[in-house]
């Protein structure tokens, strides 16, 4: 069986879910979707799976654009690594590959450490132990699945949750994902190593005055936050004279446990050369956010 394994990771989680994924199918190991010339070929494929993360009930917005360009697929499934909370994650798989006639034929979710700093520090110790085993588990079976070409979609919350709250602010809120990175900042400790820069799967982070700057095309995928050696990010500002877009999405409104800026805590999963494997991905600019983004 001929079966290959995509991924989009941000601070890692993807990543080790593609990785384990590749290998109980027998596959090579995964590739990233941003890579030059990822999907050729895929039509003579026995599956082809994509992982990604899931934000605001959705994915990456960079994700959606490759899943609307995405070449005919044979059996085509999708993984969704989340913090608890998938959504509606497989329905909006499903609209961005229509235009391609592609077929979503499994969904699953993975339920991993969360990333999102500002909703609170990532599980640690014991917990996230147990946590990454059940998830190991889901893998394996999953991949029994995939191996037998089955239809199969793991639920997607509750119907309040994925209409009403948070679902109602999600799909207000998902096209703004690329403009809330002007809430990030840098304080003292920034040592102008560069992590942030290399890590960006968009190149959406350049030091500027040995600085980084974000120029409004991010995927909120955490990965300079959580990758910093020093954590001297913060993730907004506390400016009276925010946007009140920034100060919805920000730490210090509803989320912060401190009522200060969150740090960063540490590496959410300590996985051997992520920060290499992340920066050797080829980098590519995101394209415009279509009006189809903001739809449910």
């Amino acid at each position: 069986m001929n079966h290959k394994v995509f991924y989009f990771t941000g601070t890692g989680n993807s990543l080790w879910a593609a990785r384990l994924l590749s290998r109980e199918l027998g596959s090579a190991e995964p590739v990233p979707i941003i890579s030059p010339g990822a999907f050729d070929g895929i039509n003579e494929l026995d599956s082809v799976g994509i992982v990604f993360p899931v934000y605001m009930h959705r994915m990456p917005h960079i994700v959606a654009e490759t899943l609307r360009r995405l070449p005919k697929a044979g059996y085509l499934y999708a993984v969704a690594v989340n913090g608890g909370d998938p959504g509606k994650v497989f329905r909006f798989f499903r609209k961005q590959i229509r235009p391609t006639g592609n077929i979503l034929n499994a969904g699953f979710s993975i339920l991993t450490p969360g990333n999102y700093l500002p909703m609170g520090e990532a599980i640690q110790g014991e917990a996230l132990d147990d946590q990454l085993q059940r998830g190991a588990e889901k893998v394996s079976r999953l991949a029994g699945i995939v191996k037998r070409a089955e239809a199969y979609f793991d639920g997607e919350g509750s119907w309040f949750r994925r209409n009403i709250s948070p679902g109602l602010f999600y799909s207000l809120g998902y096209r703004y994902i690329a403009k809330l990175d002007s809430s990030f900042s840098v304080d003292d400790s920034c040592t102008s190593c560069g992590t942030c820069q290399q890590v960006c799967p968009v190149n959406n982070v350049r030091l500027t005055d040995g600085k980084p700057v974000w120029h409004q095309n991010c995927q909120l995928c955490m990965a300079c936050l959580n990758l910093c050696p020093e954590g001297g990010y913060t993730v907004c500002r506390q400016d009276p004279g925010a946007q009140a877009i920034q100060e919805s999405f920000c730490c210090c409104s509803r989320y912060c446990r401190t009522e200060r800026c969150i740090k960063k805590p540490g590496r959410l999963l300590d996985l051997p050369g992520l920060k290499r494997e992340v920066s050797l991905i080829d980098r590519t600019e995101f394209l415009d956010l279509p009006d189809e983004f903001a739809d449910t």
